[in-house]
C-alpha cells in the first residue's frame, strides 16, 4: 500500500471518528449545534472517501487503454471533491 493510501485511509478513520465524537457530545448536551456540525462533517468524510477511491484509482500501472496510467484520476477526484 503506497503512502498516498495509507494517508488517505487515515484521513477517512480520523474523519469517522471525529462524527461519531461530535454525534455523542451532540446528543449527551443536546446542542443541535454540535449535532448539525457532526452531519457537516459528513461531507468531509464523502471527500476522504472520493480521495482514498482516486489514490488507488492513481497507482494502478499502466495498461492496454491508459497507456500513460492512471494519474489523472486524482485529478477527476478534485473536481468531484470541489462540487
Amino acid at each position: 500500500m503506497s503512502r498516498k493510501t495509507r494517508v488517505a485511509k487515515l484521513s477517512i478513520l480520523s474523519n469517522s471518528a471525529l462524527i461519531l465524537m461530535k454525534l455523542a457530545a451532540g446528543v449527551m448536551t443536546g446542542a443541535v449545534s454540535i449535532i448539525s456540525e457532526a452531519i457537516h462533517s459528513l461531507m468531509d468524510l464523502a471527500a476522504a472517501i472520493i480521495a482514498f477511491i482516486s489514490v488507488r484509482i492513481s497507482d494502478r500501472p499502466p495498461d492496454k487503454t491508459h497507456p500513460f496510467g492512471h494519474e489523472k484520476a486524482e485529478n477527476i477526484s478534485g473536481v468531484l471533491e470541489h462540487y
